[in-house]
């Protein structure tokens, strides 16, 4: 059995149908590529498997033996599920620390404040995040770059097992594209971290 299996996976909104009966397998330190045109479902299935409003799941999504689909998404999220959007909301009046530092904390940080701090500050320093970046609003103002750092420093904090990224290549310059492309294989690689990565394209492919 993988890490996370998805059997007879079916998504609904209201009374119709975006995917059914999707089954899919993904073990510690793969990745798993959903491709295909616009209106396929790829971004619902992303949203589903998290828990999103409005969008009813039946099957089966086991994550380590337990069916996440049974579990709202903040446990799904304390499980080890992640997901990136493709367009993070703003989210004024909470700085990048202090989402990072009760992320941390709500799924379960073993170590002090202190070590948080010290994890935060040297994957700071690892994707040129300055100290002054952290003292922002989440993605109030931050440019496309920006994002997909916050992204990329939610993931090499918080250490998921899975994580869902959709589109993450959208809107990157080649250098982006670079950077995601070594960080995502750094954290598979140390970490072990599983992704469902959702794209239209295939630069990623070599990387992962």
């Amino acid at each position: 059995m993988g890490l996370l299996e998805m059997n007879d996976l079916t998504i609904q909104i209201e009374e119709t149908t975006i995917v059914q009966s999707f089954s899919a397998s993904l073990g510690a330190g793969e990745t798993l590529y959903l491709m295909g045109p616009n209106g396929s479902g790829k971004s619902s299935t992303a949203l589903a498997l998290m828990g999103y409003p409005g969008y009813k799941a039946t099957g089966q999504v086991l994550l380590e033996g337990h069916n996440l689909l049974d579990l709202s998404p903040d446990k799904r999220a304390q499980a080890g599920l992640f997901l990136s959007l493709q367009h993070p909301p703003v989210v004024k009046g909470v700085t990048v620390m202090t989402l990072l530092k009760n992320a941390y904390q709500a799924l379960g940080g073993s170590g002090s404040i202190l070590d948080f701090q010290k994890t935060l500050f040297s994957e700071s320093d690892r994707l040129g995040v300055s100290r002054d970046f952290l003292r922002r609003n989440v993605n109030d103002g931050f440019s496309g770059g920006e994002k997909k750092r916050l992204e990329l420093l939610q993931l090499a904090v918080l250490q998921p097992k899975v994580a869902i990224l959709d589109e993450p290549d959208s809107g990157l310059d080649v250098d982006g594209i670079q950077l995601l492309a070594t960080e995502l294989a750094r954290l598979q690689k140390e970490c072990g971290m599983s992704f469902i990565v959702i794209t239209h394209y295939n630069h990623l492919l070599p990387a992962l």
